[in-house]
């Protein structure tokens, strides 16, 4: 596994590390913070679809909106599908949860690690925990435990015994937990754990899964990501062998003396970091220029007349929706003078809005919210998905 960090960078690494830290810290200025929690929440389901996708599961951005609204497919392989994203998508949450609340919390360890785990496997249904072999066998697969035998992947042989994988562990969190890191380290501990993280490869199966929960856990932990406005699993599904093949290479051991001290090439190393952190500048440029306030006011006109034109949205629901955008949130009152009504109207066009999922409420009573499904997002977010 060593060595876990570069002990040298290079001009365009430098350069990345400046540009990921500068261009993630001014993402979606200027657009209200009720809002930007909204397209966090569906940032959400965006990193589901992508690494989902990842693991073969063609779902559409429709079929995660449909899950969560407890719609689910009668096709078994559909549902199953379905229910890997709600499990994928509320592990997520619950791990933001924990971190917000636990500044301490220790991402990097196995206790963590394996916690992701149990919590993603334990929301699967009991059809979809297992493991193939490399001999064709399926094996369950237990929630939250390590594997108790060798695996490979690729031309990879992780490391075979359990006491093994959790000394590899230990040293994963003494070396690469944030906390024991300072400036660029951090971000080169960031892109580095990806890799390690997969080269111990603790589990039977979710390896991959658990690796990019793992590494929005520590975007989120060292303040990159931590608005949760773009994720990196859309240039690793977008890129999948480019992904694959800089995997492949920081396996590989070292070459010669020139090539780092550890086991493990250094040189590799240090390429999949680049191309790590290639993935999070292209996803954060990507992002920014959805989030260009003029650009973003535009599209969002442009949704809410067409609905209006369709005739599934009422001109005075359409006032409630551009009031939305730049206050955040309309408290149910407020309804009756931005449509200029009546009591019994507004309560017709708060339903209106609700019943068309273009907006949520957190209470019975509570104030209108933006609500961004997956048609919405089409236009909001051309290309995301």
């Amino acid at each position: 596994m060593f060595p876990v960090l570069p002990s040298r960078t290079t001009s365009e690494l430098d350069d990345l590390i400046v540009s990921v830290l500068a261009s993630s810290a001014a993402l979606g200025k200027g657009i209200h913070p009720l809002i930007l929690n909204e397209i966090a929440r569906l940032m959400t389901k965006i990193n589901s679809y992508y690494t989902n996708a990842m693991e073969g599961n063609p779902s559409k951005l429709k079929d995660i909106d449909a899950a969560l609204n407890k719609q689910f497919s009668k096709d078994k392989t559909a549902r199953n599908y379905q229910m890997e994203h709600i499990a994928h998508i509320q592990v997520q949450e619950e791990m933001s949860r924990q971190i917000r609340k636990e500044p301490s919390l220790r991402i990097c360890s196995e206790k963590f690690i394996c916690w992701l785990h149990a919590q993603f496997f334990h929301r699967l249904p009991q059809d979809m925990r297992f493991a193939k072999t490399v001999g064709g066998e399926f094996v369950a697969v237990e929630p939250g435990q390590l594997r108790r035998q060798g695996i490979t992947v690729g031309l990879h042989e992780g490391p075979v015994t359990q006491e093994e994988i959790k000394g590899y562990l230990a040293k994963f969190e003494e070396f690469l937990s944030p906390e024991r890191l300072s400036g660029p380290q951090k971000i080169l501990g960031w892109a580095s754990s990806h890799h390690r993280f997969l080269w111990i490869h603790p589990f039977p199966e979710g390896n991959g899964r658990v690796a990019r929960l793992l590494t929005t856990a520590y975007g989120f932990r060292i303040g990159i990501g931590e608005n949760m406005l773009w994720t990196v699993a859309r240039a690793f599904a977008r890129h999948r062998g480019e992904y694959d093949a800089h995997l492949a290479l920081a396996d590989q051991p070292r070459r010669n003396e020139l090539d780092g001290r550890g086991p493990l090439s250094e040189e590799n190393l240090i390429k999949f970091c680049t191309f790590f952190l290639r993935c999070c500048h292209d996803q954060i440029h990507f992002m920014g220029g959805m989030l260009k306030l003029e650009e973003l006011e535009h599209r969002y006109r442009r949704y809410m007349e067409n609905l209006a034109a369709e005739k599934r949205l009422s001109k005075a629901g359409a006032k409630v929706m551009q009031r939305l955008l730049l206050q955040g949130e309309v408290p149910r009152a407020q309804v009756l003078d931005i449509g200029d009504v009546k009591q019994r109207r507004a309560t017709q066009i708060i339903k209106e809005l609700l019943d068309a999922k273009i907006t949520r409420s957190e209470t019975v009573y509570g104030p209108l919210r933006l609500n961004i499904s997956a048609d919405m997002a089409a236009v909001l977010f051309p290309d995301l998905a």
